[in-house]
């Protein structure tokens, strides 16, 4: 074992201790284990589904510390750990999966049937410090900034849903959702075709996405079918992803994609959902694909974590931009306002913990 730092016994943290009962307390630092690393964490992000735990649904028992976007530097290591990581800077894949379900066997792990969590299932990411596993590393290069890195996790969500799409030049895409998924399909997809299209209801949001180089069309001030019609001659869109996770936005996306088209969900519901029969039609007559993306791809094969760190480089995705709020930890009340507060222009809103 080795360190880097002298590891107090106590920290700060984000601490959910029922629905909507967070505060920041003093807590044990976490305990290394056999092949593990304590990671000093210098930036986590906060994620939508973050806001759901904390204010409705609540997590998987508390107390909990939340957050599974992260990025920090390996300051101590377990026994058996390559003494090579120590001080590295890292991100860290959020699931634990068993590792031994059927979807494991076939390291198709976000389908994991018996999975454990950073950040909803056991603690996070908003806390000074994490022991993680050294399988769940994806360790980055010092030239990149920490809150850049702590995007990995939402990169890697939007590069899963463009892989499925299969994306190709001359193609149409549109994207439905204005959060920091929507922007980052956005961002992805431009890479591959240059028609690009952002749907929403907020206005500044869509004067961000014009700022980025998109065509923007705000849902509620304009016909979508209409819009979409004029942008591909009556042909409809090649690709549609629903980055929302409501009736309306599933039922939009539908109703613009062409013939043979792609509709991809990926927004997480707040409510049951439910189709009008026109849209079912509608599936059926176009034959339209509808493919499900959820959390993103990390085994031998296929590593979105990894991807979208090569891809940080390309000067042409402004991630950066997408960061609008910082905050520390002992500004968690503040942060948690921007996000709740629908008239405040925000995108990724972020705890800094960098000394």
């Amino acid at each position: 074992m080795g360190n880097i730092v002298g590891v107090p016994e106590k920290m700060k943290a984000l601490v959910l201790h029922d629905v909507g009962k967070l505060s920041l307390d003093e807590v044990k630092v976490p305990k290394l284990k056999k092949g593990t690393v304590l990671v000093k964490i210098k930036a986590s992000g906060i994620c939508s589904s973050d806001t759901e735990r904390v204010f409705v649904n609540g997590t998987y028992h508390f107390p909990t510390i939340p957050g599974h976007e992260f990025s920090g530097q390996i300051v101590a290591l377990g026994e058996g750990v390559d003494e090579e990581l120590l001080g590295r800077r890292t991100c860290v894949f959020p699931m634990l999966p068993c590792k031994t379900c059927k979807a494991c066997k076939l390291e198709e792990y976000a389908q994991c049937s018996n999975y454990n969590y950073f950040g909803s299932r056991c603690d996070g990411g908003f806390a000074e410090y994490l022991v993680v596993p050294v399988w769940n590393l994806v360790p980055f290069d010092d030239s990149v900034p920490y809150e850049k890195a702590a995007l990995c996790e939402p990169s890697a969500v939007s590069l899963h849903a463009i892989n499925i799409a299969n994306i190709q030049e001359g193609q149409t895409v549109g994207v439905i959702g204005t959060g920091t998924i929507g922007f980052m399909i956005g961002l992805f997809a431009k890479r591959l075709t240059s028609k690009v299209v952002i749907c929403g209801r907020n206005e500044e949001k869509l004067d961000f996405a014009r700022k980025l180089g998109f065509e923007a069309i705000n849902l509620r001030k304009s016909d979508l079918k209409e819009k979409m019609d004029e942008i591909t001659e009556g042909e409809g869109a090649d690709v549609m992803f629903e980055a929302v996770g409501t009736n309306a936005a599933i039922n939009d996306a539908v109703r613009v994609t062409g013939a043979f088209g792609k509709v991809v969900l990926v927004g997480n519901p707040k409510a049951d959902l439910s189709m009008d029969r026109n849209i079912y039609w509608s599936i059926l007559r176009k034959q339209i694909a509808v493919l499900g993306s959820w959390n993103s791809s990390y085994n031998s094969k296929i590593n979105d974590w990894k991807t979208a760190l090569e891809l940080f480089e390309d000067k042409n995705l402004p991630f950066e931009e997408l960061i609008t709020h910082k905050f520390k930890l002992k500004d968690y009340k503040e942060a948690f306002d921007v996000l709740i507060d629908s008239d405040e222009f925000s995108l990724k809103v972020m705890f800094t913990l960098e000394d």
